[in-house]
């Protein structure tokens, strides 16, 4: 009678793992061969970009960097890898899939205040990380972080994609196929926003979350070895928003790294022009043009003072250098 049931849940069991196994490498293959949407977006800023600048962070990156600008002014390849309604752990891990492959030239991180602090969604969201889990080991870490048996789930083969099941089928329709809305990770709005009375945003001192902290360190100390030049960006929202601790933080991160935090979220030239907002958090497709345009300026202005303060530097070692030799001969004369 044991052995009956043994056998018995040992069919069951293999069933499942069959089952699972193949359901699970349909819905792979079919989530990897998505062209455009944002499967395909985080799947080409994983794998295949080899762009000059990248642009990390949420909706706000993803809305307002408009990368021909970018490239025109600072003569480079540009993507943007942002993603809706994600965190900094997000794009911690989309830059550790690219550094591993090359090293870019400038990382943008646009970030808010607010997401430094605690926020359960943020970890809930890097489900849609899931389906690079054992291509690129050097996430898991952070998909793990999504709770105590996260690992555990990672061994069925449907887990990753259960989340994304109806995406995937929109995915692979031949209407969503010829969608090409997009331009190099940047999706452009084009509405304007509706409520143009200013509001004063207060810093909601919610507890910082010091996994945020570490893993924006984590992207400064790497980009400061492999000398990339880092920018911490607080693109531009429709309010008057105060000071706060955040914004100290964010400023010390920058200066321990030799990284620059550029902060235009109640810049005058954007606040005094709601027709370049959608909604109080994000620029709509003019907008986006004139903030790409005065950042881009602004980078090619640090770049230049940069590589004049390097050129200085060179040449004041290389003047070292001969008054040295000199001092040396003529030591060697007497």
């Amino acid at each position: 009678m044991l052995k009956r049931i043994f056998i018995n849940l040992s069919i069951v069991a293999i069933a499942v793992f069959v089952l699972d196994f193949a359901i699970g490498k349909t819905l792979q293959h079919f989530y990897f061969c998505e062209t455009s949407g944002l499967h395909y977006r985080t799947t080409y800023s994983i794998d295949s970009t080899r762009a000059d600048i990248l642009v990390f962070g949420s909706s706000r990156a993803n809305h307002h960097y408009v990368p021909e600008i970018f490239e025109d002014s600072l003569h480079m390849s540009f993507y943007n890898t942002g993603r809706d309604g994600n965190s900094i752990l997000y794009s911690l891990a989309v830059f550790k899939t690219i550094i591993k492959r090359y090293t870019p030239k400038i990382i943008i991180i646009d970030l808010m205040t607010s997401e430094l602090n605690y926020n359960v969604k943020s970890y809930e969201r890097l489900s849609c990380l899931q389906p690079y889990y054992y291509n690129h080991p050097e996430i898991q870490s952070i998909v793990n972080l999504r709770g105590p048996f996260e690992k555990y789930k990672m061994l069925s083969a449907i887990y990753p994609f259960n989340s994304g099941l109806l995406a995937i089928g929109i995915g692979n329709m031949e209407v969503n196929k010829k969608r090409k809305n997009d331009r190099n990770g940047y999706i452009p709005l084009f509405n304007c926003i509706k409520d143009t009375v200013l509001v004063r945003m207060e810093d909601i001192s919610t507890r910082i979350d010091k996994t945020n902290i570490d893993a924006l360190k984590y992207i400064s100390t790497v980009c400061k070895s492999k000398n990339i030049m880092f920018f911490l960006v607080q693109s531009p929202s429709y309010a008057i928003t105060m000071h706060s601790a955040s914004i100290d933080l964010l400023t010390k991160i920058a200066g321990e790294n030799n990284a620059f935090f550029l902060n235009y979220v109640s810049d005058p030239i954007f606040i005094k022009q709601p027709a370049y907002f959608q909604d109080q958090n994000h620029l709509n497709n003019d907008g986006a043009k004139v903030f790409s345009e005065t950042l881009a300026n602004r980078i090619l202005r640090i770049e230049s003072r940069n590589a004049l303060y390097k050129s200085a530097f060179v040449n004041q070692l290389k003047n070292t250098s001969i008054q040295s030799k000199d001092i040396s001969a003529t030591g060697r004369n007497h």
